[in-house]
């Protein structure tokens, strides 16, 4: 599933069909945050900020404009690698899709002519730097 959305990402082409990817990332993430958040991991803490982040940005996703009213790609069905992984793991994962979500909703606000689309962007932008904040170790 991070894979996948990882590539829609990469490959996304136009305000609405990134839009929709980083909305379908942000499922993605909440996804496989859930099943990691294990409360004798040092890392419950930051899953759980994480997983209020990423529904946080999926939700200001949804009040943008341009975003699809139906998802322009069905979800393959598929099994989700990270699923019930070490919460190290998914964390690191789920730190480096918000990377790039962030990246790509930062062209996109740059790029949409509406205002309701810029602030969504920006808006699911800040709670995807908010994720990488909280489960990056490294630099």
């Amino acid at each position: 599933m991070m894979d996948t959305a990882r590539q829609r990402l990469q490959e996304a082409d136009g305000l609405a069909a990134v839009l929709d990817a980083a909305y379908a990332a942000f499922e993605g993430m909440l996804s496989v945050i859930h099943p990691a958040q294990d409360p004798a991991s040092g890392l419950f803490a930051a899953l759980v900020m994480a997983a209020a982040s990423a529904a946080d940005g999926r939700d200001a996703l949804a009040l943008a404009p341009s975003l699809p009213r139906h998802p322009l790609l069905a979800a393959p069905a598929e099994q989700q690698p990270w699923a019930g992984g070490p919460p190290e793991r998914v964390a690191e994962v789920v730190a480096g899709l918000s990377r790039l979500v962030a990246e790509r909703l930062t062209q996109a606000a740059a790029s949409a002519p509406d205002t309701g689309d810029r602030d969504a962007c920006r808006h699911a932008t800040q709670s995807a730097r908010d994720i990488c904040g909280l489960l990056s170790t490294g630099p």
